[in-house]
C-alpha cells in the first residue's frame, strides 16, 4: 500500500512540473530548466514499474535534453496516466467496500474464527504460499514482501479474538504486495478472493448469531 501512495505522490509532482513547464514554454519547445524534474520522474517511474510489475520502458530516454523531455512526456501519457487511473480506482473501491459493509458490523469489529473457517483459511494460505514460491514472475524481493503480508494475515486470523476491519486491510495490503502481472498473477489473486470470502462468511455468520434472540430464554407458558 505504501508503494502505491508514494507512486501517486510522484505522479502528482510530475504533473505539477509538467503543467508549469507548459505554461512557461508555450509553443516554443521544451524548457530545459525543467529537465531535472522530467529525468527524476522517469527514474522514479522506472523504479515503480520494477517494484509493482507495471509496464514501462527499461531504458533511459535518448537524445539531447529537449528530446529526452519529449520522450518522458510520451511515456507519461502512454503508460503512467493509466497507472494513476487504476491506483485511484483501487483506493475508491477499497473505501466504497467499507462504506457498504452491513451497518451491524460497525457495532463491533471483533471476530472469532470457528474450526471450519480457520481450517479453510489455513488451507488457502498454504496454497497461496505454494503459488508464490513457484512463481516465475515475482522477483526474490517481491516474494519476500508477499510472504510477509501472508504471514501478517495468518497471525491476525490465529488470534483468539481477531479484528475484522484490520483483517480486510491486511488482505488489501496482500493484494498490493502482489502488484499487477496480468494472467500470471490470477492464481494468487484467486486465493486472495477465497481468503476474503471465508473471512466475510465468518463475519456474516457471527453477526447473524448476534441478531438472534437469547436461545436460553424460556418463554413463560403458564396460563393466566
Amino acid at each position: 500500500m505504501e508503494h502505491f501512495e508514494l507512486l501517486l505522490k510522484h505522479i502528482r509532482e510530475f504533473e505539477d512540473a509538467r503543467s508549469e513547464e507548459m505554461e512557461v514554454s508555450g509553443d516554443n519547445g521544451w524548457d530545459i530548466n525543467y529537465y531535472p524534474a522530467f529525468l527524476t520522474a522517469d527514474v522514479r517511474f522506472r523504479k515503480a514499474a520494477t517494484l509493482l510489475n507495471l509496464d514501462y520502458p527499461d531504458a533511459l530516454p535518448e537524445g539531447n535534453e529537449r528530446e529526452q523531455m519529449a520522450e518522458v512526456n510520451t511515456r507519461f501519457i502512454s503508460k503512467v496516466v493509466e497507472w494513476k487511473t487504476r491506483l485511484l480506482a483501487q483506493q475508491i473501491e477499497a473505501r466504497v467496500a467499507l462504506e457498504y459493509e452491513d451497518i451491524t458490523q460497525e457495532l463491533s469489529e471483533a471476530i472469532v474464527f470457528d474450526t471450519e473457517h480457520k481450517t479453510g483459511i489455513h488451507q488457502v494460505i498454504s496454497d497461496l504460499r505454494s503459488v508464490v514460491y513457484a512463481s516465475d514472475w515475482l522477483g526474490d524481493e517481491r516474494k519476500q514482501r508477499v510472504l510477509r503480508a501472508v504471514n501478517s494475515v495468518q497471525a491476525e486470523v490465529d488470534k483468539e479474538l481477531s479484528n475484522f476491519h484490520l483483517l480486510l486491510g491486511k488482505i488489501v495490503d496482500l493484494g498490493d504486495a502482489l502488484g499487477t502481472a496480468g494472467k500470471k498473477a490470477k492464481p494468487a489473486f484467486d486465493r486472495i478472493e477465497q481468503l476474503s470470502s471465508i473471512i466475510r462468511g465468518q463475519r456474516k455468520q457471527t453477526t447473524a448469531i448476534e441478531k438472534d434472540p437469547d436461545p436460553l430464554q424460556i418463554e413463560d407458558q403458564r396460563e393466566g
